[in-house]
């Protein structure tokens, strides 16, 4: 179905229609990249072939051995708006690839309220926070086609999509609230999976609008504002199966849950 294509349209093809199809790929389509620069441009024709409108961004970590060698210690993927729940008390069904890879993570969100007029600077978190009109607690459903996404480095991640299947959006932290030592723990099946606080996380969630805006002027992200971004696993990436039932709590009081569910296999 691939043949006559490049490496990079090859992969990013057989990636599309197996997330179309809710397939899963036991082997990845091609050759490992090697850089993210050769992943975000195997994401990058993704994104156009899949079609779907970006709601958002994941943000995730590079592990630190691996600093050195990519350049940076985050990395990105478009959250595609079909794949987005607005549920700050539901329990709402999140699909994971059940014969691929699939996980659970407990995130703040922050959503772009504008953009400025370039990219090409030096950028602060500080700087880059004035672009954000909300923050709310939520859930980011990790999943891909391919059961060793994580197990070959950032770049395999990057290729598709960052991982990212899905994002549940709980309820807004109120205005000027310090909330990067609160408590967040989040719980598989009632038992906890993961503890941390949004403060031993990099920089924080404001270094990852300030890494986005980064990348953007090199890349040139379709970043936009209403976009969320999902800033990073504050407990950790716990992996999940259909069936099990996720809460992730924030704080005192703050709550966001849901039900992993699984796709169709072809």
């Amino acid at each position: 179905m691939n043949e006559g294509r490049e490496p990079a349209d090859a992969i990013a093809h057989a990636f599309v229609e197996a997330r179309q199809a809710g397939n899963a790929l036991p082997d990845y389509p091609g050759e490992l990249p090697e850089t993210l620069d050769q992943a975000y441009g195997i994401q990058e024709r993704a994104i156009g072939l899949f079609g779907g409108r970006i709601a958002g961004w994941k943000v995730g970590r590079i592990p630190d051995p691996l600093i050195g060698r990519f350049g940076t210690n985050r990395l990105t993927g478009p959250i595609f708006a079909d794949s987005v729940i607005d549920s700050p008390d539901g329990v709402p069904v999140m699909p994971i690839f059940a014969d691929g890879f699939g996980a659970a993570e407990a995130e703040f969100l922050l959503r772009i309220g504008s953009l400025p007029t370039s990219f090409d600077r030096a950028w602060t978190n500080e700087e880059a926070a004035r672009f954000v009109d909300a923050i709310h607690v939520g859930i980011e459903v990790a999943s891909s086609p391919f059961p060793g996404i994580n197990d070959h480095g950032p770049a395999i991640t990057v290729s598709d999509f960052g991982n990212n299947n899905g994002l549940v959006i709980g309820a807004a932290v109120p205005a000027n609230m310090d909330f990067l030592e609160w408590p967040v723990a989040l719980t598989i099946d009632g038992e906890v999976a993961g503890t941390g606080t949004a403060g031993e996380m990099l920089d924080g969630p404001f270094g990852s609008v300030r890494f986005l805006f980064e990348l953007a002027a090199s890349r040139h992200l379709p970043l936009a504002p209403g976009q969320w971004i999902s800033t990073g696993a504050v407990t950790g990436v716990h992996q999940v199966r259909p069936g099990a039932a996720i809460e992730a709590r924030f704080g005192r009081d703050m709550r966001v849950r849901c039900t992993i569910g699984g796709n169709r296999q072809g």
